[in-house]
């Protein structure tokens, strides 16, 4: 029997960046400072004091970074525009930035890629006062959607909207770990329905502008199981399917805001019922950001959401301490497809992060462990192709190691190293190999290393959620 793991002939093989974590320069040119900016210069919010003023240097080194894409095979890049680099005050675009853009669009045509293209990965300029909680930045935010699809609409043919919305309302507005560093139940709801109205807005704008292409978003979603049979945990897992999944894609397909929601939070000000027609227009595709699934277990006090997320002992685990469960994934493709019934799905991000302070520069390099991850990833993936989910590419994250939001640059999830003192860039092992499953469309699953060094949770006790 054939271990041959193959995909469809017209499948998108891809890897994906943002812009923060790689282009460096943040306030060249013009640009306006953005929270993230802001927040690296806080002390105390970035491990190692590390910041993003230099990160992979891609403002300046994109059209090699191009060729090194060339040189992988690969189909499509995924990527982000900066908001504040475009937009350094409301109602003004920046020229210089939008010509960058344009130079790194040039470049991807030269060498065959298509570009997919994100408009929000978690830059909010700092001239758009209260950031989320203030419906006007929705309202700005659809103003800078339509400049560029004004702009760049006959260059573009993918574009999303918005990158795990649901990450920006979380880990900024609830754990504190981003920008803007609240712990704030009563927000939180006014904060979720401000983003979808957001991305309503701006699919409005795509839709009545008839602008050639199709329009999305991505979602970072992660099945929840109980921890136990208990009545307690099983409503415990579904009120975090609620907070994590259910309060972006429900709204976006027409099904209204879960009421657990205004249970947890309180209920956002201003029209709803009229909101909820914008956000739910219709999407092209939807983009899947997976990484790990979630426990539901239920724990009062634990957490603000009463909720210990930590998995059982012996699960393999990656250096952030993520669950690793290939079936997960391939249990969130089914019910994506079946339960919501989209019509197009793209995995835009998937991959394993390594840290520096855990491994040598060996492992780093020669990354079997990242290997035996995204073969077994691809291979749920394709099981669930062939069980009729309408899969129709995969985006690696990611392309380079690079800045990772506040764990500095410890973790790296890049098929490419980065020596972030001189720039130099190589191809990992793992480079090579999906370089290969481009060409061959597929990959031995026999082939993958055998026994890769993931860390095991052990009898040292729980771990709760690591960001």
């Amino acid at each position: 029997m054939s271990s041959f793991v193959s995909f469809p002939k017209d499948f998108i093989w891809g890897a994906a960046t943002s812009s923060f974590q790689i282009e460096g320069s943040p306030l060249a040119d013009g640009a306006a400072p953005s929270n993230w900016y802001e927040w690296t210069k806080t002390p105390g919010k970035i491990a190692g004091g590390d910041n993003a003023d230099l990160a992979c240097d891609h403002y300046h080194r994109y059209a090699s970074d191009v060729l090194l894409m060339k040189q992988m095979g690969l189909h499509a890049y995924r990527f982000s525009f900066s908001w504040p680099r475009l937009v350094p005050e409301r109602g003004k675009i920046n020229e210089k930035a939008l010509d960058f853009y344009k130079r790194l669009l040039d470049e991807l045509q030269k060498s065959n890629i298509t570009p997919y293209a994100t408009l929000f990965h978690w830059e909010v300029p700092v001239w758009a006062k209260g950031g989320w909680e203030n419906r006007e930045t929705a309202i700005a935010f659809a103003e800078y959607a339509q400049a560029l699809f004004e702009k760049l609409g006959d260059r573009i043919s993918f574009w999303a909207t918005h990158n795990e919305p649901v990450v920006t309302a979380q880990l900024g507005y609830l754990w504190g770990y981003f920008p803007p560093g609240l712990a704030n139940r009563s927000v939180f709801a006014t904060v979720t329905h401000h983003l979808n109205l957001s991305h309503g807005l701006a699919v409005k704008a795509f839709r009545q502008g008839r602008y050639p292409g199709e329009i999305g978003w991505v979602l970072a979603l992660a099945p929840v199981r109980p921890a136990s049979q208990k009545p307690e945990d099983l409503r415990q897992a579904e009120r975090i399917d609620i907070l994590q999944n259910r309060i972006f894609m429900d709204p976006s397909m027409g099904r209204g805001y879960p009421e657990y929601l205004f249970e947890f939070s309180k209920r956002p000000e201003g029209p709803l019922e009229d909101d909820l027609k914008l956000i739910a227009q219709p999407v092209d595709f939807l983009g899947v950001n997976h990484y790990f699934p979630l426990v539901g277990r239920y724990a009062p006090g634990v957490n603000i959401f009463d909720n210990d997320f930590a998995f059982e002992n012996g699960k393999p685990m990656n250096d952030l301490d993520w669950e690793i469960n290939p079936g997960a994934f391939y249990d969130l493709l089914i019910r994506l497809w079946k339960d919501y019934g989209y019509k197009k799905l793209l995995v835009t991000e998937n991959g394993i992060p390594t840290r520096d302070s855990l491994r040598s520069l060996d492992e780093t390099l020669n990354d079997d462990l990242r290997i035996h991850y995204l073969g077994n990833y691809l291979a749920a993936a394709q099981k669930a192709i062939q069980e009729g989910v309408p899969l129709k590419g995969y985006f690696a994250w990611s392309l380079m190691d690079n800045f990772e939001w506040a764990h500095g640059y410890d973790p790296r999830f890049g098929l490419i190293y980065v020596d972030f003192k001189t720039q130099e860039r190589r191809f990992k092992k793992s480079a090579h190999w999906y370089q290969k499953v481009i060409a061959d469309n597929g990959f031995d699953l026999a082939g993958l290393p055998r026994t890769p060094a993931y860390r095991l949770l052990g009898a040292e006790g729980k771990k709760n959620r690591s960001f």
